[in-house]
């Protein structure tokens, strides 16, 4: 990959995970890399290419950060802290990502959902197969709804950052306040793990 091109992603990742799709430009995107916008063309044939592009490299970048989680062994409940501590990693380093597939779920820009729907196949995939072994198909404590709040809660904090900083001393994402963090979201597996499980032996 050029030096150009590497400088064009970055540039990408952070204007489009600030601001979304539809406030940047090429022109911006040209700006904050410093670059012409004809080298921009010269790698990517639009700017919507460019958001794929941008798109895929997360999702590619998370699959890689949560493999380690998804294939270790032990227990189940082990097995589902191990990826609560890879999520949480995974977006402290790359904090634009949330917000990223926010922009895309919350505007009108369906071309770009199955992208978003085949980036997170694999981590729903591992979810079926592991909460798969005491979750029911529906219902409260089905699979779904297990997916739907843990991966909701990990990803909350940081997409809503600057709206919830008064409750956390105007720093949410300081060291010590995501490590309160991650120690809920582990006491939150914790209990509904409980729950399920204590369904399961009935």
């Amino acid at each position: 990959m050029s030096e150009g091109r590497d400088r064009i992603l970055k540039a990408a990742e952070d204007l489009f995970g600030t601001y979304g799709f539809d406030r940047i430009s090429v022109r911006d995107i040209a700006e904050r890399a410093e670059v012409n916008k004809a080298l921009i063309f010269y790698h990517f044939n639009s700017k919507d290419e460019l958001f794929e592009t941008v798109l895929l490299h997360y999702f590619e970048s998370h699959t890689e950060a949560l493999r380690d989680a998804w294939e270790a062994t032990g227990t189940l409940r082990d097995r589902v802290h191990n990826m609560i501590d890879g999520y949480v990693d995974f977006i402290v380093e790359h904090r634009n990502w949330p917000k990223l597939v926010q922009h895309v779920a919350a505007t009108e820009h369906s071309e770009h959902i199955p992208t978003v729907r085949r980036g997170l196949t694999p981590m729903i995939a591992w979810a079926n197969e592991t909460f798969g072994e005491i979750a029911p198909d529906e219902g409260p404590l089905s699979v779904r709804n297990l997916f739907e709040t843990v991966a909701g809660s990990v990803l909350h904090h940081f997409t809503y950052a600057s709206v919830l900083a008064p409750m956390w001393q105007d720093k949410p994402l300081a060291e010590e306040h995501i490590a309160e963090r991650r120690a809920h979201l582990h006491w939150l597996v914790d209990v509904l793990l409980d729950a399920v499980e204590s369904r399961a032996h009935l």
